[in-house]
This record gives C-alpha cells, structure tokens and sequence, in this order.
C-alpha cells in the first residue's frame, strides 16, 4: 500500500511515519504467525530444540512491541492525529498488545513442547491441538490482512 492510500497531509513525512508504523505492526505480526507455527510444530513433532528456539524468540516480538508503542507515542505527542489518523493510531496501539499476548502464549507452547518432548506422545499425535492451532492461525492471519487492507469490515 502505498503512503497516499493514508490520506494526504500537509507533511509528507507524516504520512511516511504512519506507514511506517503500519509496515512494522505487519511485520511483527508475522513473526508472531510464525512463532505461532514453529511452537505447533515443536510440541507435535517432540523438537525440544525448536520448543526452546521459540521461547528465546519470544524476545523479539516483545521488543518490537516497545519499539512500535514508542512510535505511536511519538505521532501522538508531535503530530496531534485527529479522526481516522487518531483511530489508525489507536487500533494499532491495542494491536500489537494483542499480537504481544499471542507470542507470549506461543512462548508458552514452545517451553512445553521442549519439556513433553521426552514424553511418549498421544496416539492421536496432538490432532485436536493442531487443529485449534490452524484455527488460531487462520483468525490471526485474518486479522493481519484486513489491518494491511484497512478493511473495517473485514476486521469484524
């Protein structure tokens, strides 16, 4: 999408800042899609090295969090958004605190996946897990792409 897809304002650098800041909820939501991946894996595949490997990851997630807060932080503070702008900001706000408790939860499933890796596992091989996990992924994806489309009604 382009920087004129946000409106135009007086500053272009505004503009560039909020696509900026969108690009980045974009691409810490795909971290958190493939951490989500990664951890499923670990757990069905008994790979405690990749069970551990998802954790430490986890790192990466929670600093871009920081790192986008400080941003919109920054658009608020210095260029005062108001209507849609405002709205953008906001969304985004609550966005990567969602995307934040998502790697956490992936976290989680990643440091348990190292501990059952030594455990005989179920014969159903986790099946019902990693089908609420293709469901998780499918809402989450979903959610990412009516963010890069903002699509209102497609985020519904």
């Amino acid at each position: 999408m382009e920087v004129e897809d946000l409106g135009h304002h007086i500053s272009r650098r505004y503009n560039e800042d909020l696509e900026h800041v969108r690009n980045s909820v974009l691409t810490m939501g795909g971290l958190v899609e493939d951490q989500l991946d990664r951890a499923i894996k670990a757990l069905s595949d008994a790979d405690s090295a990749l069970g551990l490997q998802v954790a430490e990851d986890d790192i990466k997630v929670n600093r871009m969090e920081v790192a986008i807060s400080d941003e919109c932080a920054r658009i608020l503070a210095t260029r005062a958004p108001t209507a849609g702008d405002l709205r953008l900001v906001i969304a985004i706000i609550r966005m990567i605190s969602d995307l934040e408790r998502i790697g956490d939860e992936a976290e989680k499933v990643g440091v348990l996946a190292a501990r059952l890796a030594s455990v005989e596992r179920p014969s159903t091989n986790y099946r019902e897990l990693r089908n609420l996990a293709r469901h998780v992924k499918q809402m989450v994806h979903g959610a990412l792409g009516a963010f890069a489309r903002l699509d209102a009604k497609g985020a519904l």
